[in-house]
């Protein structure tokens, strides 16, 4: 890290020690409010440090340190876990249809369509719309792109999750087309501009 400021050390410090306060504050026997709060505050004290070192490159050099740190974490308790007594299921929760079950595949080719291709679609819409949005608030182009590239897998993730967990489809392809429709206006909006 040749060059970084101070500010990303101490936020690359603040990131440890926010992984660390997590990871005791979910290892704990009752949930601690507290810490759980103190923890997710080191973190957020962690990011501003790093933006205002270095901007983008700071924010990532301390992400960096704060993913590698619940790496170690989750590495170390993979490897002492002790196996279940349970014993796994043969069949997935909703996976496959129990024998004599109609298979749906209509259905479940519908749910596949709406989560990945529409709902990244609808995704890479918004991303842009916020890049349309970025560009009219004077961010330069560089940023206004990086904005969008970070967008999309978020919001497509975030999207697909809430698409699977909405019971009607009425309501997933409403999901789809209010912030679609947004976008393209703001997008044809700041074309216009």
């Amino acid at each position: 890290m040749n060059g970084a400021s101070s500010l990303v050390w101490a936020g690359a410090a603040a990131a440890v020690l926010g992984v660390l306060l997590l990871r005791r504050a979910w290892g704990l026997p009752r949930r601690s409010a507290a810490l759980n709060g103190a923890a997710w505050a080191l973190l957020f004290v962690s990011a501003a440090l790093g933006i205002a070192g270095n901007g983008a490159w700071g924010a990532a050099m301390v992400s960096l340190f704060g993913m590698g740190t619940a790496a170690l974490l989750l590495a170390q308790a993979a490897a002492t876990a002790r196996p279940g007594k349970t014993r796994a299921s043969d069949r997935k929760a909703h996976m496959l249809p129990a024998k004599g079950e109609p298979r749906r595949i209509g259905r479940r080719l519908l749910t596949f369509l709406v989560t990945v291709p529409l709902a990244m679609l609808a995704s890479l819409l918004l991303a842009l719309a916020a890049r349309t949005l970025a560009g009219l608030g004077g961010w330069a182009e560089a940023d206004s792109n990086g904005l969008t590239l970070l967008l999309l897998p978020l919001l497509w993730g975030i999207l697909a999750f809430a698409l699977l967990m909405m019971p009607r489809r009425r309501t997933q392809i409403l999901w789809l087309l209010l912030p679609a429709a947004a976008s393209l206006g703001l997008i044809w909006i700041g074309g216009a501009a």
